[in-house]
């Protein structure tokens, strides 16, 4: 048992990497704020291109419609439906 102890005082906390798109708060606990510090910190000084432009990102849902995920048909539900070919 003692054994166990150790290994998990030595691992770090796990600190989820997804993050949802839309609604559900900023998603930031207080063991991940110190995380995105540390890593903040270290895009600030690498060695990355310092005058690139700032661009808007665009989500999926302010696409224009040509962009836009095809439709699907009846046809295809029912081939999803019944798992693939009969």
């Amino acid at each position: 048992m003692v054994y166990a102890s150790v290994v998990r005082s030595a691992i770090p906390k796990r600190i989820p990497t997804i993050r949802f798109r839309k609604g559900g708060g900023n998603g930031i606990s207080s063991a991940s704020k110190g995380f995105l510090a540390a890593s903040v910190a270290a895009t600030k000084t690498s060695a990355g291109n310092q005058n690139a432009p700032v661009r808007p990102t665009i989500e999926d849902w302010q696409l224009p419609r040509r962009y836009w995920r095809k439709d699907i048909d009846d046809k295809e539900i029912e081939y999803i439906n019944r798992g693939g070919p009969e």
